[in-house]
């Protein structure tokens, strides 16, 4: 069946040019209107898969109308298209918005942003995740401290201070927080010794990323887990989040990127812990599967569970509402080719900072190891920056001895 993008702008020439760029293509149909208002009663009465808004409209602007959608239709993905490069606006968006793409829109930005949603759409609707999701009896809630940072970050002057007040008011993320601002000045002459110099040093944005994952982490750091070391996902997801970092700022991407990219490396794992959690016998053999035959885990899983952990970690983040290219970097990091996404961004930096991450640091692994999706790379057209990236991180990131 089509899915349907309802775009919504004030201006009819751009309205017809959206349009213009769907005609023809097979899995989408288009509907348009001119104003918010206008928006929410045709999503009160019509199925919508995507709605599609311009930041500055009259009377209801579009961070208005995203904070409308996302509390009657949240099974609605959300983009904000505007060509303002304030990126206080930007980030006044973020916490409604999946995705924020800049004017003017290219047919091609417009078309890869669909199939990326709509590949990501079809992969958590996977009939077999959502039973092996719904079995999940305990979960991690949604951090508040996540959102306090966010309503920080989307006020008019964000504060160094009050966020660092409010990792203070937290002694997990306090520790969490201090252990990556350690971890990423190494070389320095002199240790990050308090929540506010962390912050400083990381930037505001980062510190929600690691409100989110510290947050979840949390919630499995008091009961061992039989196959799987909390400190050893942990660190390795430390240093993965260091490295997705370096190759994001050696390409030039923005902070929202960078901090998307981030925060996957951070969280790609948390799968498993709710796995074992949760479902402990079947993990266990899908475990011993993948030993017996020598087989990837996420094969095994598969076979065992009918789902995998980086679908589960993806199908939570996806429940919080979390940006599209964050959970996509989640969802397909180990390959990304089956994303059907062509550019550069969170999901490349992740998935090569996760084969990096497992060169540099090697330990023992359930069944096969990960390897580069060469033919995803290439395809992406960053093939030959590998070494570069290699010898990027190496200069901050000392490999294991």
């Amino acid at each position: 069946m089509k899915k349907t993008v309802l775009f919504v702008d004030d201006d009819p020439l751009l309205l017809r040019l959206y349009q213009m760029m769907l005609e023809g293509e097979p899995d989408w149909e288009t509907a348009t209107v001119s104003s918010g208002e206008a928006a929410l009663k045709y999503l009160a009465e019509n199925q919508v898969d995507v709605l599609v808004s311009d930041m500055r409209m009259p009377e209801m602007d579009g961070i208005e109308l995203m904070d409308e959608v996302c509390r009657l239709s949240p099974g609605t993905s959300r983009v904000i298209i505007s060509g303002i490069g304030d990126q206080e606006e930007v980030a006044r968006s973020l916490e409604t918005t999946h995705q924020f793409l800049a004017k003017p829109l290219k047919p091609t930005e417009l078309l890869e942003m669909l199939t990326r949603i709509g590949n990501l759409d079809a992969y958590l609707q996977n009939e077999s995740l959502r039973t092996l999701a719904n079995k999940l009896q305990s979960v991690p809630s949604f951090p508040s401290a996540y959102l306090e940072i966010m309503k920080e970050l989307n006020s008019e002057d964000p504060s160094l201070q009050v966020i660092a007040d409010i990792v203070t008011r937290d002694p997990g993320l306090t520790a969490k927080m201090l252990q990556v601002a350690n971890s990423a000045a190494f070389g320095l002459s002199e240790r990050v010794s308090s929540p506010f110099d962390a912050v400083q040093f990381l930037g505001m944005a980062a510190a929600r990323s690691i409100a989110l994952s510290a947050h979840v982490f949390a919630n499995f750091e008091k009961n061992p887990i039989k196959n799987f070391s909390v400190k050893k996902i942990w660190d390795d997801a430390l240093r993965c989040s260091q490295m997705a970092r370096i190759i994001m700022q050696r390409e030039g991407a923005d902070e929202t990127s960078t901090e998307d990219a981030c925060t996957a490396c951070m969280l790609r794992e948390t799968g498993k812990l709710m796995l074992a959690r949760n479902v402990p016998q079947e993990l266990e053999r899908a475990v011993a599967l993948a030993e017996a035959r020598k087989i990837s885990l996420t094969d095994a899983e598969m076979e065992v569970l009918g789902a995998t952990h980086n679908g589960v970690a993806a199908y939570l983040l996806g429940l919080w509402g979390l940006g599209t290219p964050m959970v996509e970097a989640v969802a397909f990091h180990l390959k990304p080719s089956s994303s059907g996404s062509r550019a550069f961004g969170a999901l490349t930096a992740t998935h090569v900072a996760k084969i990096f991450a497992q060169d540099m640091f090697p330990s023992p692994i359930i069944g096969l190891p990960a390897t580069l999706d060469r033919e995803y790379l290439t395809e992406v057209g960053v093939h030959d920056r590998l070494e570069i990236w290699r010898e990027a991180i190496s200069k901050h990131i000392p490999a294991a001895k």
